[in-house]
């Protein structure tokens, strides 16, 4: 059974809720790193086109506040830019006080014990750090796209992941392996004892996205003690309430599913809901939100992105929010019927499998609105 441990932190600032919250650390699957319910997640660190221009002293900023106010998990990835350079810069000196998560990127020559290697050496020189707390694999080997079509991983692939991770834990370089974007056909080709060393899959989990909660993936992972670490928490900022028709959108945005018609509107619906609770609970609807994602039980920590720290502290404030089982259960309800009539297998991405997966379902998405 996961359990946890809750510690109490004062804000420096005057919240919503008042002056105290009370952080809570979860055990990071079955061991024994104890990380807080959220994770500061820096793929908005990229500085690449995606993301746009970033300012390090902002960057600075966000960190330190985040573990001044009781974050101790940060999540980033050889894929996102220069996100683990900076990261490894604005770490020194705090490096101990981190629970350090990184993933690497799909590797086309197959998951080798020596191709793995080369990605932890390149992460570890680019982090400043000798040891990795968590060492993910960012997604499966796939046919076509990246992030969509047939599967491409092999038999062979899961065991030198497997062989791969327990070396690395072996040699005193990670504390433990996970995994991430990995469905329920990906993990049932694990061996039963990876999942001592594989303890997490992190999947896109919100009100709107729900591919990754269903029962017999659920049910897969509670048995093997695999955990999710939740990202797109708020939907790309969707689930905030600050976006509209006429909003300026990132390109990441501009590519996510949900941005687009008539998904979009249908979205819509479900952010009334989230509304109508926040207004009853005093909270802002990105609270409610992310409060929802902390309550699910294979849920350890849900990564939120962000560039800003009001935001940040906003996201801080949903850990102290308390829900009733009838607001939990509306939310769900209005969850559900959105998510009805998405297809199974539909990627977040938008992209020609994701288009075609939908026109069958007869569902019409546009490019992305334009500001």
């Amino acid at each position: 059974m996961q359990w946890k441990l809750y510690i109490s932190v004062r804000f420096m600032f005057n919240g919503s809720h008042g002056g105290v919250i009370n952080m809570e650390y979860r055990n990071l699957g079955g061991t024994n790193i104890k990380v807080s319910v959220l994770c500061l997640g820096t793929w908005e660190f990229a500085q690449n086109v995606a993301w746009g221009p970033g300012d390090l002293r902002r960057y600075r900023e966000v960190i330190d506040y985040a573990l001044d106010m009781g974050i101790n998990f940060i999540d980033t990835a050889e894929g996102y830019g220069k996100s683990e350079e900076i990261l490894g810069e604005l770490l020194e000196g705090r490096r101990d006080d981190v629970v350090l998560a990184t993933k690497m990127s799909r590797v086309r020559s197959g998951f080798s014990y020596e191709n793995m290697r080369r990605s932890l050496e390149r992460s570890l020189s680019r982090l400043k750090t000798d040891f990795i707390d968590l060492y993910q694999i960012h997604w499966p080997k796939i046919k076509g796209h990246w992030s969509g079509g047939e599967s491409g991983m092999e038999a062979k692939d899961y065991e030198d992941i497997y062989d791969s991770l327990r070396r690395f834990k072996d040699e005193g370089l990670i504390g433990a392996g996970g995994v991430s974007n990995f469905r329920l056909h990906h993990l049932r080709n694990f061996r039963d004892e990876a999942f001592n060393l594989i303890v997490t899959d992190q999947v896109p989990l919100n009100l709107l996205w729900r591919e990754y909660d269903k029962p017999e993936m659920l049910e897969f992972c509670r048995r093997r003690g695999l955990r999710y670490l939740a990202y797109s928490s708020l939907a790309q900022g969707l689930l905030t309430g600050r976006y509209s028709r006429e909003s300026s959108l990132t390109e990441i945005q501009r590519a996510n599913v949900l941005f687009n018609e008539p998904i979009y509107s249908r979205a819509m619906k479900v952010l009334d809901v989230v509304k109508e609770v926040a207004e009853e609970v005093d909270a802002t609807p990105s609270q409610v939100a992310l409060r929802w994602v902390l309550s699910h039980d294979l849920v350890v920590s849900a990564i939120v992105g962000t560039r800003n720290p009001d935001h940040l502290r906003e996201n801080i404030e949903a850990v102290d929010l308390k829900l009733s089982r009838d607001q939990l259960d509306r939310l769900d309800e209005a969850s559900s019927e959105f998510w009805k009539p998405m297809p199974s297998g539909v990627e977040l991405w938008l992209h020609d499998n994701t288009r075609e997966n939908l026109r069958r379902m007869g569902i019409q998405t546009d490019k992305g609105y334009e500001a």
